[in-house]
């Protein structure tokens, strides 16, 4: 089916929803997608800002996703909401908890390469609660060191979906730079 036929059925299925009196706060949480929403790596990778039950259904549908690496507090109820959900659908759920400015240790940073790079790895849904620190890291690690990407394009897209490059972003920078070093060999 394609996106816009799926977007045909949403919103024939919303206006019945709304014609049995539902919620059209229920139906517009269905039917949007996560915010910053975006493919890394069409039908492979995809980044966003926190995905509801409802939303992570939806990426699951329509895109194929089949495994979620969250990295907000595992403790938090709207994660715990998430991880329920993934557990219904059938959905591989993997929890990498940073700091909201996106702060991490080379330890955290291993194991989000780790997963990233899986090679039989389903689709995957990388996000943590805005889509831009943490997510930003992950998805820089992975241009830096699985496509090649140099830092000052990594920055750029950091930068495209809102990182505002204040002081405390400085252990996200001084990864990603890091990470840049080790992918060029030192070069």
């Amino acid at each position: 089916m394609s996106r816009f036929s799926r977007q045909r059925v949403a919103a024939a299925v919303a206006f019945a929803v709304l014609l049995a009196g539902g919620s059209g706060a229920a139906w517009w949480q269905a039917t949007r997608l996560p915010k910053r929403f975006a493919p890394v790596v069409e039908g492979r990778l995809y980044r966003s800002g926190e995905a509801s039950p409802a939303q992570l259904a939806r990426l699951h549908r329509e895109y194929g996703v089949r495994r979620v690496i969250c990295l907000l507090n595992p403790d938090a109820p709207v994660t715990q909401a998430e991880r329920d959900a993934a557990r219904r659908l059938g959905v591989e759920w993997h929890n990498v908890p940073l700091p909201g400015n996106g702060a991490s240790t080379p330890a955290d940073r291993e194991r989000l390469l780790a997963l990233l790079t899986e090679p039989n790895a389903p689709p995957t849904l990388v996000h943590c609660a805005a889509g831009v620190n943490r997510t930003g890291l992950a998805v820089g690690l992975y241009r830096l060191r699985v496509q090649g990407w140099p830092l000052a394009d990594v920055m750029k897209e950091l930068h495209a979906f809102g990182f505002e490059d204040e002081p405390q972003h400085e252990n996200l920078r001084q990864a990603l730079a890091e990470a840049a070093q080790a992918s060029s060999g030192g070069r």
